[in-house]
């Protein structure tokens, strides 16, 4: 069954915040650091206050900002790729998703996909650490094969992350 969709500056936003969502390992990271800053500031002294202070006062500014500027980023971007404001059309096979717009046409195969995510919109799919493909779940009404294909994502790739 071949579906055809359209992804909008909306969507392309949305799916840029699915894409830059913190991993739970990252926030252990981040919750680490924190833990480490707030010992400073409470143990360290005098010397060591206006440091860790400073510390987490930047880590929040730097947290709140990037959350702040995604989904404007995403939407500038977006404008500026004429590519994605296409039609595409998905496929989806049992070696792998077809994609297809008037720009290009391939096939993205199990063995290549690195990872995966998704949450109640889309499902991104990743052939490299920082590039993804969008199928927007919406496509489903259209009747593809939404759960095989997470379904094959899981049995070739894992679990999404």
């Amino acid at each position: 069954m071949i579906a055809t969709f359209r992804i909008s500056e909306d969507d392309y936003a949305d799916a840029m915040r699915l894409f830059a969502r913190p991993t739970p390992l990252r926030w252990a990271l981040l919750a680490a650091i924190g833990l480490l800053l707030l010992l400073g500031a409470l143990i360290g002294g005098p010397g060591l206050w206006p440091a860790a202070v400073g510390g987490m006062v930047g880590m929040a500014i730097v947290l709140l900002a990037t959350r702040l500027l995604t989904p404007a980023m995403a939407r500038r971007h977006y404008r500026k790729y004429k590519a994605m404001q296409a039609e595409f059309q998905a496929e989806l096979l049992e070696t792998g998703l077809r994609l297809a717009s008037p720009h290009g046409d391939g096939t993205v195969v199990w063995e290549n996909v690195l990872k995966w995510r998704q949450n109640d919109r889309f499902v991104l799919i990743y052939p490299m650490p920082r590039l993804y493909h969008i199928v927007p779940k919406s496509i489903a009404s259209q009747g593809f094969d939404l759960q095989g294909l997470t379904q094959r994502l899981e049995r070739y790739v894992g679990p999404p992350f």
